[in-house]
């Protein structure tokens, strides 16, 4: 056997234990991620900043309708449950009397403005790269035309299995449905699925149908609110989704 000088030897030991230790370490890292299939994705106030062009468009409707603009964070706590509930949140009683052709001004408006000023969220793009070998989804309360005009004005409508708006199902998150519809079209249980969102509706939304829930605290929702709700996890970015799963 070739005899190694001691100095040699002790560094050669050195470098193996700290290999040693490096491995151990990612692998104690990797055991304490949650596997997951499936990941669905909230869109307004946590995969896009949309909310510039939807206060936009409640202003210009209040605007035709000789109304006071609101202040935008004032539009941003309707955000969430869908275009009929912010339009009726956003305008007086005196007004729900001819609500459907009201409604149907601020679609045209919307629909020629929704990318104005939206912009994807950091780290976006990286974290849909990251999970790339899972299913990725988009469950929206918006409806779906508009929620994939977004993402496809995003770049991003190709990274998705499935995308969900709020009218590709009976019922609206919170409501569990359209979260269980995509669980059984692929085949994925529960407990192998999570739910990321801004608000209060998609952690019940996720609660209700049995998967891991992540809350984010930088989109359009009130962060008491996410906070109150108690999801599973909560970040500041979708960065840190690495940290706790894979």
């Amino acid at each position: 056997m070739l005899a190694l000088p001691a100095g040699r030897e002790n560094k050669i030991n050195c470098r193996l234990t700290a290999a040693l230790f490096t491995s151990i370490f990612r692998l104690s890292e990797l055991s304490m991620k949650r596997a997951i299939d499936l990941v669905m994705f909230d869109l307004d106030g946590t995969l896009a900043d949309t909310g510039r062009d939807l206060a936009n468009t409640v202003n210009y409707v209040r605007s035709r309708l000789n109304l006071a603009p609101l202040e935008d964070r004032l539009i941003y706590g309707h955000v969430g449950r869908g275009v009929e509930h912010l339009l009726r949140s956003s305008l007086p009683e005196r007004c729900q009397d001819s609500f459907k052709e009201i409604m149907q001004l601020f679609l045209e408006r919307y629909e020629n403005h929704l990318l104005d000023s939206t912009v994807l969220y950091p780290y976006v793009k990286e974290i849909l790269d990251y999970f790339h070998e899972k299913k990725r989804a988009v469950i929206s309360n918006k409806i779906h035309r508009l929620t994939v005009l977004v993402l496809r004005g995003l770049g991003i409508e190709v990274c998705f299995d499935a995308i969900l708006g709020g009218d590709s199902s009976a019922r609206k998150k919170p409501d569990p449905q359209p979260l269980n519809q995509l669980l059984n079209a692929f085949g994925i249980s529960p407990v192998m699925a999570l739910m990321v969102g801004d608000g209060g509706t998609d952690v019940e939304a996720g609660k209700k149908a049995g998967v891991l829930t992540c809350g984010v605290t930088y989109g359009l929702g009130k962060t008491e609110e996410i906070v109150a709700a108690k999801p599973d996890f909560l970040i500041d970015d979708l960065r840190q989704l690495t940290d706790h799963f894979c």
